[in-house]
């Protein structure tokens, strides 16, 4: 195989896995991701499954059209990503571009796409531009993340098992419409309508959620649950509800249990933070590195960074 393993300063280990694999060209092979993919694919399909991830260095990945060849030699079937509130251009049938909103802006932890109806198994990042400081694609493994909080927030992991969660996440209004926000749509962009009895059930056919709340600043409130945030997927257990939101901004986001007795409590918001901040990975990116996720085991985030900065990604069921 063309492959050897590297080593990553900034990478952890869950149990005796590193976490993320690093995988660097072996000697003497021509650096060519796609035919190393498509000579070992076995061997790293079931690097994924043990690693969560894969992190793939120093291949002569140069441009979008070489990342394509390479997430092909997988030989999975292609994500079709739908309308998101965020900006995110499709530049072929497998290639799209990342979060376009502001570089400075961080976007908090989460499963890509966990609260739609249908959700990618397997995400590709690869980076084009590094950004010049920051930037970085921080990645955190959710099963670490359930067990940490059952040992540190036990009676109110109880609950939730008991009761669910309901969780709130707002969209862009007016004046945040093609911004450089994060969300950047208001639900009639979003679902391409700007009829509320359509809107509704648009959202409950891409989105498993409960309720759509309009207001009139062109916002809205998508409502999900009771839902319990833990699933278990393919033996491994999962945080799919994104508590803090995607943004750091407290008005975008609201959780209460599912009985409708409390608020989740802000004492447990700080720990999740914790333990976001003591798992997680800080993937400093070089250009041409490839970063390979399990989306149904791993959380992403990015970290506020500048421009010049360009990460696409592939998504794959």
């Amino acid at each position: 195989m063309g492959f050897v393993e590297g080593s990553l300063g900034e990478a952890k280990f869950i149990g005796d896995d590193v976490f993320p694999k690093t995988l660097l060209p072996a000697a003497g092979s021509d650096r060519n991701l796609a035919k190393s993919v498509l000579a070992g694919r076995e061997s790293l399909v079931a690097a994924l499954r043990r690693h969560r991830a894969l992190l793939f260095r120093g291949f002569d990945v140069a441009s979008a059209v070489d990342f394509e060849r390479a997430v092909e030699a997988f030989e999975w079937d292609a994500f079709q990503f739908s309308s998101s509130v965020t900006t995110r251009r499709k530049l072929s049938d497998r290639i799209y571009t990342a979060n376009e909103s502001s570089p400075e802006l961080l976007i908090n932890f989460h499963h890509e796409g966990a609260l739609r109806k249908e959700t990618p198994s397997k995400i590709f990042f690869y980076c084009n531009e590094p950004s010049p400081e920051g930037g970085e694609t921080s990645i955190v493994a959710s099963d670490v993340v359930v067990e940490k909080m059952e040992e540190r927030l036990p009676e109110v992991m109880d609950k939730v098992a008991d009761v669910g969660l309901i969780h709130i996440n707002k969209t862009g209004n007016d004046a945040d419409a093609d911004t450089n926000a994060i969300f950047n749509k208001t639900w009639k962009s979003f679902l391409g309508t700007d009829d509320k009895v359509e809107a509704q059930k648009r959202a409950r056919e891409r989105l498993n959620c409960s309720d759509i709340r309009f207001f009139g600043d062109g916002s809205a409130d998508i409502v999900f649950g009771p839902i319990n945030p833990v699933v278990e997927r393919e033996g491994r257990r999962a945080w799919i509800v994104p508590i803090l939101g995607y943004t750091d901004s407290i008005h975008m986001v609201f959780n209460e249990f599912g009985d409708g007795s409390a608020p989740f409590p802000p004492s447990a918001l700080n720990t999740y933070r914790e333990i976001l901040a003591e798992n997680c990975v800080d993937i400093k990116w070089q250009k041409g590195d490839v970063l390979l996720v399990d989306n149904l085991a791993v959380q992403h985030a990015r970290r506020p960074g500048k421009l010049p900065r360009c990460v696409l990604v592939s998504m794959w069921k």
